[in-house]
């Protein structure tokens, strides 16, 4: 099983990241920044951008100087074994709960639109199943999987873009900021919240070949923000921003809309190849990490700690969700959680290095004196 380092190529994790951060930034949160932001959604974009690019820099910055390091082993040797201990607890939370609601959106969308006569629960137990076997195999199998599926998820994405292009009114773009300036605002920090999920790259730089370079950071960083402006655009010309913001999967509806010619119609069943390869990266990748963090490496435990892990997902799916307090849980809990833990997370590796940094040069002047 997986307990290599440096075992994945950058093209690799950009292809776990795409997928995984992708389904969030692509699918989860634009509901969320419609109703927000409406008509101005792309606008709070467009707001959102030099913050997340910068952000971004930064943070890659800051993985490139743990020197191929894994993340917990580089705390556990500079602030010791209680704060490398608290750290992993609270990231696997995240990570659970990041899992946790990938599969009860997916499961509860898969059987409201397409396996309606299939039970729940054998729809959400073939899931998981399928996660806890890919987050077994790794982080390498997860990567080449992620690498083999994205070509097609991007292909799909431009497909129903411009296949829509007949049914989008880009009047209805206009005019920006009718409301004033405050929802624009506030939906770009829900926009930078969703694609700040890539701070998972952190946890798993250990296992990366190479460094990213800053112009592949910024190129993957404007490539997000696309996958974030195309369905809120294609939204709101195609729907209107208040039709829009009353839909509470607006990517898939969109593919409800696309046909070509006569005989070429009803094709959005390709979504559900897009919805669940995102979906399933996510999930696998959650559930990998978990395992990556507490260092098991006895295959047996490895899978009796992600069986464990899956059935308290299962097991939380059966609380009474709807539709309604999912879309309030993501508004109001998780994405400004995610915003302010990712900016100490960032800010704590930060401030943790220059600390270092300043320890050790004041023991090398002392060493020397």
């Amino acid at each position: 099983m997986d307990q290599q380092r440096g075992n994945i190529t950058i093209w690799l994790s950009i292809s776990i990241i795409i997928l995984s951060a992708g389904i969030v930034a692509h699918v989860m949160s634009i509901p969320v920044v419609l109703n927000v932001a409406g008509r101005d959604s792309w606008i709070a974009v467009i707001i959102a951008a030099p913050f997340f690019i910068v952000w971004f820099l930064i943070y890659n910055y800051l993985i490139k100087q743990l020197n191929g390091q894994s993340y917990i082993e580089w705390t556990k040797q500079h602030w010791g074994n209680m704060a490398s201990w608290i750290v992993k607890f609270v990231l696997a939370f995240i990570l659970f709960f990041s899992g946790f609601y990938s599969l009860l959106d997916t499961m509860m969308w898969a059987v409201t639109t397409y396996m309606v006569q299939t039970p729940f629960i054998v729809v959400s137990l073939v899931a998981t199943i399928i996660c806890v076997l890919a987050a077994y195999c790794g982080l390498q199998s997860i990567a080449i999987v992620a690498s083999l599926l994205l070509p097609i998820v991007i292909f799909l994405g431009y497909f129903v873009a411009l296949s829509n292009t007949k049914h989008k009114d880009w009047d209805l773009l206009f005019p920006i900021f009718d409301k004033g300036y405050i929802p624009a605002i506030s939906g770009s920090l829900y926009i930078i919240s969703a694609l700040m999920e890539i701070w998972v790259i952190m946890l798993y730089s250990h296992h990366i070949k190479q460094k990213m370079k800053w112009w592949q950071t910024v190129i993957l960083a404007l490539f997000l923000l696309m996958m974030v402006l195309g369905p809120l655009t294609g939204a709101i010309t195609e729907f209107g921003p208040d039709e829009a913001s009353k839909q509470r999967h607006t990517a898939f509806d969109q593919w409800k809309i696309l046909s070509l010619g006569e005989f070429l119609q009803h094709v959005d069943f390709l979504s559900i190849y897009q919805w669940l390869s995102g979906s399933i990266v996510r999930i696998s990748i959650s559930m990998y990490l978990m395992v990556d963090l507490f260092q098991i490496r006895k295959n047996n435990y490895r899978l009796l700690f992600l069986c464990l892990a899956g059935a308290a997902m299962i097991a939380l799916m059966f609380l009474p969700w709807t539709e309604d307090n999912m879309l309030s849980l993501l508004q109001h809990i998780y994405f400004p959680g995610l915003l302010i833990f990712v900016l100490l997370f960032t800010l704590l590796i930060g401030a943790s290095i220059y600390i270092i940094r300043v320890k050790e040069r004041r023991n090398n002047e002392g060493s020397t004196s």
